[in-house]
């Protein structure tokens, strides 16, 4: 895919790689849009000489520091390709949290089966969403957006603000 971005640093950036669709544009817009709220930030790429664009972008200057977001690359005005990006790293620490749980637990409780429940549930859900991810990246269909957004929502109210890395 000549479009691709990646999670970085601990979720700090948006590490963004694009080689040109258009022979003769020297930039590329990148519209970074939150699926759920639908507000959005812009952000210029610049290629070199060989066609190719690389960018960071903070976490921070996103709406949002977690969720599904819609990136889509235009040169000239003309939409090339659409991605959707999922930053989940309050899920990962509300799973981190639970893990840590389940390794205090020394005994076969009921606590501790349900939270091991809890963190099954939340762990089959990112993984679906990773995998929707994944699949719309290729196919680049609007139900795969929401897919992924109704995934990563459902995860997040099982966590429910018991755990995570802010709590």
């Amino acid at each position: 895919m000549a479009f691709n971005i990646n999670v970085v640093n601990s979720c700090k950036l948006l590490a963004m790689n694009a080689k040109r669709y258009d022979p003769i544009s020297l930039q590329a817009t990148i519209e970074i849009t939150n699926v759920d709220s639908s507000t959005s930030v812009s952000v210029i790429m610049n290629y070199d000489a060989a066609g190719r664009g690389r960018i960071n972008v903070p976490v921070s200057n996103l709406p949002t520091s977690n969720g599904v977001y819609r990136a889509c690359l235009s040169e000239g005005g003309i939409e090339y390709a659409c991605i959707p990006v999922l930053i989940k790293c309050d899920i990962d620490c509300c799973l981190t949290k639970l893990t840590d749980e389940l390794i205090d637990c020394s005994c076969d409780c009921a606590r501790c089966a349900t939270t091991l429940a809890k963190a099954q549930k939340i762990y089959l859900l990112l993984k679906s969403a990773e995998s929707a991810v994944e699949i719309a990246s290729e196919s680049q269909s609007q139900s795969y957006f929401e897919d992924i957004l109704d995934k990563y929502k459902k995860a997040r109210e099982i966590c429910d603000n018991n755990c995570g890395c802010d709590c």
